[in-house]
C-alpha cells in the first residue's frame, strides 16, 4: 500500500481512491457529503463516516520545493510540459496497475522510449511529491541567467541603458549598442556583442521604462497590470476577501456596557457566492485577521473552539485555486504571499482605484450590513441615517452574541435564498458545483496550514536562546536547529506570544515558549502599550521582569476599572476572546511548590 500513496502533503485532495490518514490508520476516501468524509479502513475493508476535520493527508512535501517547481511550472517549456504529462500517465500506470510491477515498468519503458531504470527513477522522484513538476526534463549545462561579461562591461552597458535608452525624447536600441562600442574602446576593454547589449534592455520591468520614456499618463494603458477576468465557473475557482468596521456597537461580557464597533472579515466564493469564511474581532484588520479568515474559508467548520460556529450547516471550505484582496497593508505582508505560494494559491490584487473588481465582496458586505441595520445597537450606515438613534444605550450583544448571529444570517439564511445574480440560491450553486466532480482539497495539516499565514520575521540564536521584543524564549530542541547567531524564519501569534513558531532544517515550524515558563500568556499590542509606558517613565533598560511586573500591576489596575472607560473595557473583552478561543502553551507546573522526591531518590544527609 505505502508504494501506491499517491498524496501532496500540504493539499489534502478530496477525491475517490485517494489514500487519506483517520486515526493513525491508512484509509480510502470514498465520497463527500457537505463537512462529512465516507472513508474506507485498508485494514479491513471497513466503511466509516467521519468529519473533513479528522482526516490528514499521508505524505509530507518541504513547503520551500513547493515553492520552487510552483515557479518551474510558470516559466516552462510547452514541449516540456507535455512531455511531463505523457510521463505522469505511465507513471500512475506503473503505480496503481495491475499485473507484476517488472511487467508495468516494462511497458512504460516502451512507451517513454527509455530504458527500465530510467523508468524506476521517475517513479522514484514521482512518489515522493506526486508533482508533474518532478517528471520534467532535467536541463544540462550551465545556468542560462549566469552573467559571462565582466564588470567593467556590465558598467558600461547599464551606463549607456540609464543615459541613452531610459530617456525623452526615446533612442533606439541599436544607438544604445553602438554608445556601448564606443565606450569600450575608449576604456580600452573588449565590446560586448549586439545581443548581450540587447537582452539587457529587453530584460527590463516594462512598467519603469514606459514610465521613464513614454511619461507616466502614456504608460499607463500600456504597462498597467490587471488581474483578467473575474468571472469564475465552478466553486473554489476565485475567491475575494475584504474587512469592513461593522455597523453595530457591542458590549462585554461582564458589565454588558458598550466597548464600540467590531471588525467583520469575509471570504466570498465568486462562482457560487457562497461565504466561505469569516471573522470578527475587535481588532483592526492585520495579518493575523487575514490569517484567521483563511483558516475558517478552508478548513471545515464544524472544530470546536471557534468563534464563527453555527447550529446550520455550513458545508462550504477547502483551499482556493485564486484569491484576489484590495492593495491594503494587510494583504500585502511577506505572510500571506508566503502562505498562499506554499499551498498553491495565486494571490492577486485589485487595480489601483478601481473599485468595480472587487465587486463581489463589497455586495456581499453591503448585504451583510443591511441586515445588521435591523440589530439593537445598529450604527446605521450614517449619522444621517441613524438620526436620532442612540446606539450606545441600545446596543445588547456580545462579541460572541453577534458572532453567533452572523454565522446564522450566513448559513441559515444567506446561503438559502435565491441570488440575484445566479438564478438559485448560493448553497444549490455550491452542491452543483460540487456535484459536477470539484473536489475540495483540505490543508494536511491545520496547525501548520494556520501558522504559514501568521507574520513572519528574522530572528539570530544566541547562546541563552531567541530575544523577541525583549522576551527571551528556549527550547531543547534550538541547538538542533541552528547554531548561534544563525538567522532563523519565526512566525508569532499577535494575539499570544507565549511561544514562538521557529522553522526548523525539517522546514516544519516548531513551538518555543518562554525561557522562563511562569510568566503569563500576552498579546503584542499589551506588550507595545508596557514598553511605551516604561519608555515614558524614563526607563533607560528594559527587560522582561520589568515589562511582566508592570503587566500584572496593570491588570490589577484594570480588573477594579474595568467599568470606567470604553477602552479598559475593550481590552479587557479582547484578552478575554483569545483566552476563550485558544490554550495557550505554557507550562501546567506550580513552581511555588516544593519538589516531590521520586521513590528511586535518595535523599541522605551527608555524614
Amino acid at each position: 500500500m505505502g508504494t501506491e500513496a499517491i498524496s501532496s502533503a500540504l493539499r489534502l485532495e478530496l477525491r475517490p481512491g485517494e489514500w487519506v490518514l483517520w486515526d493513525a490508520r491508512p484509509h480510502r476516501f470514498e465520497s463527500l457529503a457537505n463537512d462529512r468524509a465516507r472513508i474506507r479502513d485498508a485494514t479491513n475493508d471497513e466503511l466509516r463516516d467521519v468529519s473533513i476535520s479528522e482526516i490528514r493527508s499521508l505524505s509530507y512535501f518541504p513547503a520551500a520545493e513547493l515553492d520552487a517547481r510552483l515557479d518551474q511550472q510558470r516559466t516552462v517549456d510547452p514541449a516540456e510540459w507535455s512531455l511531463a504529462e505523457k510521463r505522469e500517465a505511465a507513471i500512475r500506470e506503473v503505480l496503481t496497475g495491475a499485473g507484476p510491477t517488472k511487467e508495468r515498468v516494462r511497458v512504460a519503458a516502451v512507451a517513454l522510449g527509455m530504458s527500465a531504470r530510467a523508468v524506476y527513477r521517475l517513479v522514484a522522484r514521482y512518489r515522493i511529491s506526486a508533482q508533474t513538476t518532478s517528471l520534467l526534463p532535467r536541463r544540462r549545462g550551465p545556468n542560462k541567467t549566469r552573467r559571462r561579461l565582466g564588470d567593467a562591461c556590465e558598467r558600461v552597458i547599464a551606463e549607456a541603458i540609464e543615459r541613452r535608452y531610459l530617456v525623452r525624447p526615446r533612442t533606439p536600441m541599436e544607438e544604445v549598442y553602438r554608445n556601448v562600442k564606443k565606450r569600450c574602446r575608449e576604456l580600452s576593454i573588449p565590446a560586448p556583442a549586439r545581443g548581450s547589449v540587447l537582452a539587457r534592455i529587453r530584460a527590463l520591468d516594462a512598467r519603469h521604462v514606459a514610465r521613464r520614456r513614454l511619461g507616466s499618463k502614456e504608460a499607463q494603458a500600456i504597462a498597467r497590470s490587471t488581474p483578467g477576468e473575474l468571472e469564475a465557473s465552478t466553486a473554489l475557482e476565485l475567491i475575494q476577501m475584504d474587512h469592513t468596521l461593522a455597523d453595530i456597537i457591542i458590549v462585554d461580557s461582564v458589565h454588558r456596557r458598550p466597548i464600540g464597533r467590531p471588525w467583520l472579515s469575509l471570504a466570498i466564493d465568486v462562482a457560487t457566492r457562497c461565504v466561505l469564511g469569516a471573522h470578527v474581532a475587535l481588532e483592526a484588520p492585520s495579518a493575523l485577521a487575514v490569517a484567521l479568515c483563511m483558516e475558517h474559508a478552508c478548513l471545515p467548520k464544524d472544530r470546536g473552539g471557534l468563534l464563527m460556529t453555527s447550529d446550520v450547516p455550513w458545508p462550504m471550505f477547502g483551499l482556493p485555486k485564486r484569491m484576489l484582496v484590495d492593495n491594503g497593508p494587510d494583504f500585502h505582508g511577506i505572510a500571506l504571499q508566503r502562505g498562499c505560494s506554499e499551498y498553491g494559491i495565486t494571490l492577486s490584487y485589485r487595480p489601483v482605484r478601481q473599485p468595480h473588481f472587487g465587486g463581489h465582496i463589497e455586495r456581499l458586505i453591503g448585504t451583510m450590513m443591511g441586515r445588521v441595520h435591523l440589530l439593537p445597537g445598529t450604527t446605521d450606515s450614517s449619522p444621517t441615517a441613524r438620526g436620532s438613534y442612540d446606539a450606545e444605550s441600545a446596543a445588547v450583544m456580545t462579541l460572541s452574541e453577534f458572532a453567533h448571529w452572523l454565522c446564522l444570517e450566513i448559513a441559515g439564511r444567506y446561503h438559502q435564498d435565491p441570488h440575484r445574480m445566479l438564478g438559485t440560491a448560493p448553497a444549490a450553486a455550491w452542491a452543483a458545483s460540487i456535484a459536477t466532480g470539484v473536489t475540495p482539497a483540505v490543508p494536511a495539516d491545520p496547525t501548520r496550514f494556520l501558522v504559514s499565514f501568521l507574520p513572519v520575521t528574522r530572528r539570530r540564536l544566541q547562546r541563552n536562546g531567541l530575544i523577541f521584543e525583549r522576551i527571551r524564549y528556549w527550547s531543547d530542541m534550538l541547538p538542533a536547529i541552528a547554531q548561534p547567531n544563525e538567522p532563523l524564519i519565526v512566525r508569532y501569534d499577535p494575539r499570544d506570544l507565549s511561544h514562538l513558531f521557529v522553522m526548523g532544517k525539517d522546514l516544519r515550524y516548531h513551538s518555543v515558549p518562554y525561557a522562563n515558563v511562569t510568566h503569563p500568556p500576552i498579546s503584542l499590542a499589551e506588550l507595545r502599550h508596557l514598553q511605551a509606558l516604561l519608555r515614558a517613565q524614563s526607563k533607560a533598560h528594559i527587560d522582561e521582569n520589568l515589562l511582566f511586573s508592570t503587566h500584572d500591576k496593570q491588570q490589577n489596575i484594570v480588573a477594579a476599572a474595568v467599568t470606567t472607560t470604553k477602552a479598559t473595557r475593550r481590552r479587557a473583552e479582547a484578552a478575554r476572546r483569545v483566552k476563550a478561543e485558544k490554550q495557550p502553551l505554557v507550562s501546567s507546573i506550580d513552581f511555588t511548590k516544593e519538589a516531590d522526591s521520586l521513590p528511586t531518590e535518595i535523599w541522605e544527609n551527608p555524614p
